[in-house]
């Protein structure tokens, strides 16, 4: 006996449509008959058979009173004239083939049942013992032999054939003729005279349809070449349990092969799907219905016609379609009655099915239409045709959506460029109106002018009148902008929502710079509010970075700081970050000192349009806005707390946040600044409330310093004073050898700010790198002090001196507004060093520029050429105008195409006189003009520099158009900045500044 070679660890990992492997004896043939034959009876191959009815029935099939029997021999018709009984139609043909045809389609590539054929016809030989078995289906025309012992397959006419009287047989009964010879109706049929056939015996191959009627698909038959003994009642049963096991397995096997068909339809309808998806187009929908239904007729028809018109056939009613579906009953049942001597046509449409969608006809229904009387649809093709409806419904749904959204996104950038210009305009020309009655000394503010002398009070006021309507107009501008802003932002919240988020891992500190530099946007010059605004970090040690989508993130929070901006026109404005990375999420809370929410009115803030003052500015959106983004990143706003007059607090928490956790901890900020003391004393205060001291005490005491509660050898924290007699008062108690960090309030007048040496200016926005930055430069200040006081003892007839002041801004010639003094020094010598003052109206140790980029090789001319480019009359006489104040050479275009022509000429005639400092430097350019857009434009500009080899301009795109796709595309044209209409004059001074640093203000 031989060993096994099995692997034991084998496992067993079945297929669910496995086939079962058979005996190699019961295999299915490799190929079955295509054509008819043998033909006996070529004399009446021609003649159709004739239908069933009862006369017949008791004619020639009379009822036996016995069963397990010889089946009766009626006696002769006197007028029976044929040779021999022909078969005759079944009692519910029509229905009998639409049973078979559904059951036997394909039935010959099943070869796993066709082998169990085999083996049934084995097992019913064996069991009677005649010669001869046959087990085939009938079709309506034809008889089909699919498992044979002792006979040739093949395919038979269905009227001389034996078995085609067996289908006609009632179910469970046997159609025995034990002896052929001793039958009128067959004694001379050609299965005897030239089969050699004399004893038959069959079993219709019978099927109950779920509406209570049995059917015979075929028959399963034994013959004898001689006559034989009836069927004991054994033998009589097992062909009956036979044939019933053959339409068991033939069911099952269509069952599985429909399983099958239904499993690659919705592959097919998932490709159609992702493809439909990528495209918006419906032909891959019709695709894999041709894929399917390859012979079918595929169409789409309008619901509003009132009927289905195919060519050869006559129109079918709507009304028709009973559920969608429709079949040719009239058609088919004369066909069987008249012509089913003859194979179906395939000449007009018998069978079809309809589903109901939506196209570019309107209400729509998508038809199926077979030729194929074999084709039987089930409710799996029902499935998949309605399945291919949805998605042409969806397709064309999506193009109609897609279509809109253009449409959408037409208007609002139109109506984003045609309001946002004229507000330019005017916003543009306050601004400029304003500088030129200060220009003309009837400044706001000032207490006596030069060329009118001493005025009296009355005087006084009616120069602050102008200032007033003028500060009137802006305000209500910027207003109108913030509207406009919202608006437009919440009809684009479902296009923001639909696209994809871009995580990357951020700090706090960047959050802050975010935040503040859209701040700085929305109050930039805007007088109304003077709130001090601090920012505060609260996190894990080492636990420094987060993965989030910084500009969702910055979105959400925004309209909750602006909100509390614009209802705390004075007071404190906290944003406390916080990394709770054990239950990863990202917490940030709002609070002010503002208003307050009444209860009453705390359920419907983050409704759209609701405002709890009516009075106030704005949409009404800005909650609703911060709510839906939070939701774009797993985030949630709540109003935490709200008092009357006290102040609201917001809490905006991010969920599912992935953190960075890094093992090198920071260094404690008392170690780093080792010079400084590690204790502080803050100035006592008269105010109830929590003061900028208080908040920057509390930013220290975090960071590991200690309060003290003595002057002496602390680190001194003030805040500016309401009255400036007991602020100096305090200042002059300060010893020089120690250093203070005042706080300014936002609200504050910096005239009167004292200049000490070791007094340190700090004003809002207070960001944590704020603090950092201002302990850096106190600590500066007492390593350079000791210094000095050094070099004093060795050489008292060279002082050093080092005044710290608080210096004007160079271009708007006022002391800065919301960012830190400058610190400047004489004399110092050599081994002295002191860090390089920031910029001019630059936050303290934090670029805050309202730019998007930072040129790379800032110009040395402080009056650039400059070229404009804006179809708008307005706002092109508001930057002539900008250009003429402030020194600036300029060129004029009103549309791109002139831009392109200008800048080519006038680059062209400059460089041939190597005079690059006359060649056009700048370049103000708007995106939405006739003729040539302003990003077409840019991109002609920039391919004339690289192809000239010209030293490339400072190009700054000033729009309406507030999208991302703008921003994007004016990037990839080549534009260094991107402006909003209406841009802020202070704002453009700054950026201008930065790309040009000796630029001053004319």
């Amino acid at each position: 006996m031989a060993c096994s070679t099995l692997d034991p660890k084998i496992s067993f990992f079945p297929k669910a449509d496995g086939a079962i492997l058979r005996s190699k004896q019961h295999v299915p043939p490799n190929s079955y008959p295509q054509t008819v034959g043998p033909i006996f009876d070529r004399d009446n191959v021609d003649r159709p058979i004739e239908p069933w009815s009862l006369e017949i029935k008791s004619t020639f099939y009379p009822d036996s009173q016995e069963t397990h029997t010889v089946s009766v021999t009626p006696e002769k018709p006197p007028d029976f004239a044929e040779r021999y009984l022909r078969a005759f139609l079944a009692e519910n043909e029509r229905l009998r083939l639409s049973v078979l045809w559904y059951y036997t389609r394909d039935i010959l590539k099943e070869d796993e049942f066709l082998a169990g054929l085999q083996e049934k016809a084995q097992l019913a030989q064996e069991s009677v013992g005649w010669e001869f078995v046959v087990i085939g289906i009938l079709d309506v025309d034809v008889y089909i032999r699919l498992a044979t012992v002792g006979l040739e397959l093949g395919i038979l006419p269905r009227g001389e054939t034996l078995c085609a009287h067996t289908v006609t047989q009632p179910p469970g009964d046997v159609f025995l003729l034990p002896s052929l010879m001793e039958d009128w109706r067959f004694r001379e049929c050609p299965y005897l005279e030239n089969g050699g056939l004399y004893a038959y015996a069959g079993v219709p191959l019978r099927l109950k349809t779920e509406s209570g009627h049995t059917v015979g698909l075929g028959s399963l038959c034994v013959a004898s070449s001689k006559s034989e003994e009836p069927l004991t009642k054994a033998q009589h049963q097992a062909l009956v349990r036979l044939a019933d096991w053959v339409v068991s397995d033939l069911v099952q096997c269509t069952r599985a092969r429909r399983q099958r068909e239904r499993h690659r339809m919705s592959e097919l309808l998932a490709k159609a799907q992702k493809e439909t998806d990528q495209e918006t187009t419906v032909e891959p929908v019709f695709d894999i219905l041709k894929t399917i239904y390859p012979d079918a007729i595929i169409r789409l028809q309008p619901s509003r016609a009132t009927h289905v018109e195919f060519e050869g056939c006559e129109p079918i009613p709507v009304s028709d379609l009973k559920g969608g579906l429709w079949e040719d009953v009239q058609y088919l049942d004369d066909f069987i009655t008249n012509s089913n001597h003859l194979p179906t046509p395939s000449n007009k449409p018998v069978r079809i099915v309809a589903a109901p969608c939506e196209s570019i006809s309107g209400s729509s229904l998508l038809i199926v239409a077979t030729q194929d009387f074999h084709l039987i649809f089930d409710d799996a093709d029902a499935w998949f045709i309605q399945a291919c409806a949805d998605v042409i419904s969806q397709t064309w749904r999506k193009s109609l959506l897609a279509e809109a959204m253009i449409a959408k996104e037409k208007f609002l950038r139109a109506f984003s460029h045609q309001l946002r210009t004229p507000i330019h305009g005017i916003l543009g020309s306050v601004e400029l109106l304003t500088e030129e009655l200060k220009s003309r000394n009837l400044g706001e503010g000032t207490n006596s002018i030069s060329t009118l002398g001493k005025l009296n009070a009355e005087s006084e006021i009616n120069s602050r009148e102008p200032f007033t309507y003028l500060n009137i107009i802006k305000m209500a501008g910027r207003d109108l902008t913030s509207i406009i802003n919202n608006l437009i932002a919440l009809n684009k919240w479902s296009d923001i929502a639909m696209a994809e988020r871009h995580y990357a891992m951020h700090t706090l500190h960047e959050l802050e710079t975010e935040i503040v530099n859209e701040i700085n946007k929305v109050t930039m010059g805007d007088t109304r509010y003077k709130c001090s605004i601090f920012f505060a970090q609260n996190s894990s040690p080492g636990c420094g970075k987060f993965s989030i989508d910084l500009g969702v993130l910055r979105d959400t929070l925004l309209p909750l700081v602006i909100n509390s901006i614009q209802h705390t026109p004075q007071g404190v404005v906290s944003i406390t970050a916080s990394i709770q990375s054990d239950r990863k999420q990202l917490v940030v809370d709002i609070e002010d000192t503002g208003r307050g929410i009444h209860p009453g009115d705390q359920r419907r803030i983050f409704e759209a349009y609701e405002k709890v003052d009516t009075h106030s500015s704005g949409a009404g959106l800005g909650l609703t806005l911060a709510s839906k983004f939070a939701s774009l990143i797993h985030g949630s706003i709540e109003l935490v707390s709200s008092e009357v007059g006290r102040g609201s607090h917001f809490r905006a928490t991010f969920r599912e946040v992935e953190f960075d956790i890094s093992s090198q901890l920071p260094q404690p900020l008392p170690v780093k600044f080792d010079s400084l003391p590690s204790q502080f004393f803050k100035q006592p205060t008269d105010s109830d409330s929590s003061s900028l001291g208080d908040r920057f005490a509390s930013f220290l005491i975090r960071n590991g310093y200690t309060h003290s509660d003595s002057i002496e050898d602390s680190l001194v924290i003030v805040e500016v004073a309401f009255d400036p007699d007991q602020h100096r008062t305090f200042l002059s108690e300060i010893a020089s050898e120690q250093v203070a960090i005042c706080l300014v309030p936002t609200s504050e007048e910096k005239h009167f700010l004292q200049d000490e040496d070791n007094i340190i200016y700090i004003n809002g926005p207070f960001l944590t790198s704020t603090f950092h930055s201002a302990l850096e430069r106190a600590q500066t200040y007492l390593k350079t002090n000791a210094s000095k006081n050094h070099l004093q003892l060795d050489t008292l007839d060279n002082p050093i001196i080092m005044p710290v002041t608080i210096q004007k801004d160079p271009i708007t010639n006022e002391y800065p507004d919301k960012h830190s003094p400058t610190i400047t020094s004489n004399n110092l010598t050599a081994n002295t060093t002191i860090p390089p003052p920031p910029e001019p109206n630059t936050p303290i140790a934090l670029d805050l520029k309202m730019t998007t980029t930072m040129p790379t090789q800032p110009r040395t001319s402080p009056r650039p050429v400059t070229l404009i480019v804006d179809d708008n009359a307005v706002n092109l006489r508001v930057l002539e105008t900008y250009c003429t104040k402030r020194g600036l050479p300029y060129l004029s275009a009103l549309n791109g195409r002139q831009a392109i022509e200008l800048f080519s000429q006038h680059q062209a005639q400059h460089s041939e006189d190597g005079d690059e400092a006359s060649s056009i430097q700048l370049i103000f350019m708007d995106l939405q003009m006739p003729v040539c857009g302003g990003i077409e434009a840019t991109q002609q500009i920039r391919a004339l520099e690289r192809r000239h080899k010209w030293r490339k301009s400072f190009l700054f795109v000033m729009t309406g158009q507030d999208s991302l796709a703008d921003r994007n595309a004016a990037e990839e044209a080549g534009a260094d900045e991107y402006f909003v209409k209406p841009v802020v004059i202070k704002q453009l001074d700054r950026v201008v500044k930065q790309y040009f640093p000796a630029f001053e203000k004319g």
